[in-house]
């Protein structure tokens, strides 16, 4: 089997498998890329296992079949070899010569009837049961869809063991609206949108890889409608010739709802500049390991500051429309940078706290359907 491609367009879509292909696996053909050249079309796969990546490119093949190349060394030979053209041709004992303009490459690949299948739609039918009746289809512009997730994937919580936590829960809570929920236990994340005839039979919770992977391809629809289709076990998003899909995340996700204060004593407005730049200041004296500041309240001003006993202090003083008790409340520098990034330049953000011990809920103006919670630290 022998095969040619453009360079550039092998080298795009060798870009966009590399986050779904594992670095360190015990399985090595998860580290491959499935190429399978038919007519005048290359389908390249990547998987591991939980969310896979689909995509076609334009190819000149010579006859049909499929071949599996480590995809991080293939990634590295296409960007870095010279020549508008790569060609393909297999070997005995699943090796491959590869030629680009006068460079020569010889790969060891693996047996491609060992590529395991991906989640995919066709596995709705199955032999394995859905775990929970889950089922929609969200029909919405790419930019509304990637400003969600923008506003709840960094929220996901790191930690593996905690698998309810890792990944970002979407439902209906009424018709016509989808949310978007993302906590890690020590701040929540939750934003609606208006989508006209969307309704969900429960929840699901999305793996924040597939998640990552989902907005990539959508940098690429601009502001065409795609659909998120979610079904039994599964979740998938195809935009033109490119196709994610992944594996709900098991588990029952947390009563988030439970966690958010209904009203807050106070509601202190800020330009949101302003507050990020008083906090990455501050932070510079902020405890390596826990990243506290403190925001100070009293008549008028808002003062963010920290202290480190081996390293130092700093505080910064902002103008707000306050007049309650003074008090003073401690939050990760990180959790409430992460989330005023996400709110537009230019507006306003709004801290809805009560005491020091509460939880404080922060808002904005620009968007009356974001709402962030965090919780406090004792500094």
């Amino acid at each position: 089997m022998e095969f040619a491609i453009e360079r550039v367009s092998l080298q795009n879509s060798l870009a966009m498998v590399q986050g779904i292909v594992e670095r360190r696996n015990t399985v090595p053909i998860l580290g491959h890329v499935l190429l399978e050249p038919e007519g005048d079309k290359l389908r390249l796969s990547a998987t591991d296992l939980e969310v896979g990546i689909r995509t076609e490119v334009a190819c000149k093949a010579s006859a049909k079949g499929s071949l599996t190349l480590n995809a991080r060394k293939l990634f590295e030979i296409v960007r870095e070899a010279e020549g508008d053209e790569v060609t393909f041709k297999s070997l005995e004992n699943d090796w491959v010569e590869l030629k680009c303009g006068r460079a020569r490459f010889k790969m060891m690949g693996l047996d491609p009837r060992s590529f395991p299948a991906m989640p995919a739609q066709a596995a709705k039918g199955s032999a394995e049961p859905a775990r929970k009746a889950v089922k929609g289809d969200l029909k919405v512009a790419a930019t509304v869809l990637a400003a969600m997730i923008d506003k709840t994937l960094f929220a996901v919580s790191p930690d593996e063991a905690r698998y309810n936590l890792s990944g970002v829960y979407i439902d209906s809570p009424a018709a016509g609206t989808a949310r978007m929920v993302a906590t890690d236990g020590h701040r929540l994340s939750m934003v609606d949108r208006e989508v006209a005839g969307f309704t969900m039979q429960g929840g699901a919770i999305i793996p924040r890889k597939g998640m990552a992977e989902l907005r990539k391809l959508l940098d690429q629809a601009g502001d065409g409608e795609v659909e998120l289709t979610l079904d039994g076990s599964l979740a998938w998003i195809k935009r033109g010739a490119t196709e994610v899909s992944m594996r709900l995340v098991e588990g029952e996700f947390p009563d988030y709802r439970g966690v958010i204060p209904k009203q807050s004593r106070y509601q202190v407005s800020v330009a949101r500049d302003r507050l990020l730049s008083a906090i990455k200041r501050a932070a510079i004296f902020s405890n390596e390991r826990y990243h506290g500041v403190k925001f100070g309240l009293s008549s008028g001003t808002l003062t963010v500051s920290s202290a480190s006993p081996e390293m130092g202090e700093a505080n910064e003083t902002i103008d707000v429309e306050f007049g309650g008790d003074e008090f003073s409340i401690g939050f990760n520098a990180s959790y409430v940078q992460q989330v005023l990034s996400v709110i537009p330049e230019d507006s306003d953000a709004v801290l809805g706290l009560s005491d020091e011990v509460s939880p404080g809920v922060i808002t904005t103006p620009s968007d009356s359907q974001f709402t962030y919670v965090v919780m406090p630290m004792r500094l």
